[in-house]
């Protein structure tokens, strides 16, 4: 499933899903009106206990509809993209990656969401510090797995550019948007470039 020199964009063979039955079916459902099994598939992936195998399971199922993953889907879409798979095991970062490249190729309307969320992932998550009756909030950027975290975003930046020449006119303005960061620690804000993207494409 690893995405750099492999054969990924297959679809996996269809499974179904915990409460029983399949991502399209749920996709088809909610199209007719019936929310139910949509809201708890929600549910289930903000899950903050999930595990490995099960984000690995959805991100599969995913992948094996990406082609029903239209704009009437973007809240879901968005849960999906946000999925804990920095700090967790190389085959959830295989399968999210691969997750990654389907999608922005068979729904492009995604792109932006794509880039805003990845490069969101380059800023550490913040910690809060009790000094008295004083909250001091900060970025987390002691965390060791930081500068692995910092290259799979890289790399996720890369496998989208790969699939979407385009992308350097879309991902410059999300850069602006979002650095810099002049109030974060000195060691937050010294960080690894950002792949150079042909912007002539």
């Amino acid at each position: 499933m690893e995405v750099d020199g492999r054969e990924f964009i297959n679809s996996p063979k269809f499974k179904t899903v915990r409460f029983g039955g399949t991502v399209t079916d749920i996709l088809d459902k909610f199209l007719r009106g019936d929310t139910s099994d949509y809201e708890l598939l929600k549910h289930q992936l903000l899950d903050p206990d999930i595990k490995d195998a099960q984000i690995i399971n959805w991100l599969q199922e995913f992948r094996s509809c990406v082609t029903h993953l239209t704009k009437d889907f973007e809240q879901l879409v968005s849960v999906i993209l946000r999925l804990p798979w920095l700090g967790r095991s190389q085959d959830v970062v295989e399968e999210y990656l691969a997750f990654l490249s389907n999608l922005v190729s068979a729904q492009t309307v995604y792109l932006r969401s794509c880039l805003s969320v990845t490069v969101s992932n380059f800023i550490p998550g913040r910690i809060v510090i009790k000094e008295g009756d004083v909250d001091i909030s900060d970025s987390d950027d002691d965390e060791e797995n930081l500068p692995r975290n910092f290259d799979l975003c890289h790399r996720a930046l890369e496998v989208i550019a790969r699939y979407v020449p385009s992308t350097a006119r879309f991902l410059m303005p999300i850069l602006r948007e979002k650095f810099p960061f002049i109030n974060k620690s000195g060691r937050t804000l010294v960080r690894k470039q950002l792949p150079l993207i042909d912007t002539e494409s």
